[in-house]
């Protein structure tokens, strides 16, 4: 049975695919600063709600992690990084718990192309790891990460549609790097997951969404990990 990733052209019109291309190793041209894009649809329907409980609930946001060369990266090395950059570096470094739990990220047990089509439908988050995604992203190769958000689901309490799903595309060269590096590409991504997009042309306030760190051309906001404003700006979208 092939998995939801590759039935996605067939049946997901085009004006609901979101391609975020994200930051480059080199400078992108004019800054930006954190703001959320303007399309609901790019950013995930879960996060404006939250599931009590001590494991990943209806509302929480499952993330799977998939390395394409596992010679390079293995699926569990990946996988590792990924959630403890999320979820394990601190109370004002992750994305995890934001908005009192609304963003309450679980990693799956095992690689997205394990689990059985139904299994899978039911993770909203993958993260691809490969040399290249230009035939995703768009541009040269081995060059850009990006997130693709996918399949509208109609949010009756905010009255507008968000996505069901987002796969994060990271290239070993940045995004795929186990190091800080890579954690701020991770985060960057996941900045988009989250409805944060890239450059209106403004470097205040400080974000990582425009950080030199990500190839961008603001110096003010250099960590790793996301500026106050991206969290804030993240809280607003929720509602």
């Amino acid at each position: 049975m092939s998995d939801r990733r590759a039935r996605l052209p067939a049946w997901v019109p085009a004006v609901w695919l979101a391609v975020l291309v994200a930051a480059l190793l080199v400078p992108a041209g004019p800054a930006a600063a954190s703001h959320p894009n303007p399309s609901s649809q790019r950013h995930l329907h879960n996060m404006h709600f939250a599931t009590a409980g001590s494991g990943a609930g209806t509302y929480d946001e499952q993330f799977c992690v998939e390395s394409r060369d596992t010679s390079k990266v293995s699926h569990a090395a990946a996988r590792s990084f990924v959630n403890q950059t999320l979820t394990q570096m601190g109370s004002g470094r992750v994305w995890d718990g934001l908005g009192e739990w609304r963003i309450d990220l679980w990693p799956t047990d095992s690689h997205c192309s394990s689990y059985p089509a139904a299994t899978r439908n039911s993770i909203e988050i993958e993260v691809h790891y490969a040399w290249d995604w230009s035939g995703r992203c768009g541009g040269p190769a081995n060059y850009y990460n990006c997130v693709v958000h996918d399949s509208p689901v109609w949010n009756a309490t905010h009255g507008h549609y968000d996505s069901r799903w987002a796969y994060v595309y990271l290239v070993f060269s940045s995004g795929g790097r186990l190091d800080n590096t890579g954690r701020a590409f991770i985060n960057h991504e996941f900045g988009h997951v989250f409805g944060l997009t890239d450059d209106n042309g403004v470097c205040n306030p400080p974000s990582l969404m425009h950080s030199t760190i990500v190839g961008y051309g603001c110096g003010n906001w250099t960590n790793w990990y996301p500026s106050p404003s991206d969290f804030q700006s993240v809280r607003n979208l929720m509602g």
